[in-house]
């Protein structure tokens, strides 16, 4: 099963999507606005939106058709 994942740095977002479409390792990044709102501006691969963040993202390999694993 797939977790959702919320990760904050300073203005940056990570938020694990939990569906598999696009795969078990597909993020959202999201970036704070000056009026405290967030904004999504990106959906990525956990190993690109991974150099956005000093906190490791949780990576998911298929295990069966609809079941997944963390690494």
């Amino acid at each position: 099963m797939i977790e959702r994942v919320e990760i904050t740095e300073g203005n940056l977002k990570a938020v694990k999507d939990t569906s598999t479409f696009g795969g078990p390792n597909m993020w959202r990044l999201y970036v704070q606005r000056r009026n405290g709102y967030w904004k999504e501006v990106q959906w990525m691969v956990v190993w690109s939106i991974q150099e956005l963040f000093e906190t490791e993202l949780p990576r998911y390999k298929q295990v069966a058709e609809s079941k997944f694993e963390k690494e």
